[in-house]
């Protein structure tokens, strides 16, 4: 499930998606060049 401010990016291309609204799907695969995208973790702040 895509939550509202989760980022996922592309490892392909670069591209970044930003969810500005959540789905409310139980399984949800953003996808880009062909390939499911991955979520990026926010870094932890020292």
């Amino acid at each position: 499930m895509a939550k509202k401010g989760a980022k996922y990016k592309c490892e392909e291309c670069g591209l970044v998606v930003l969810v500005d609204e959540a789905c409310g799907c139980v399984a949800c695969d953003l996808m880009c060049c062909d390939e499911p995208m991955k979520e990026v973790k926010p870094k932890a702040r020292k």
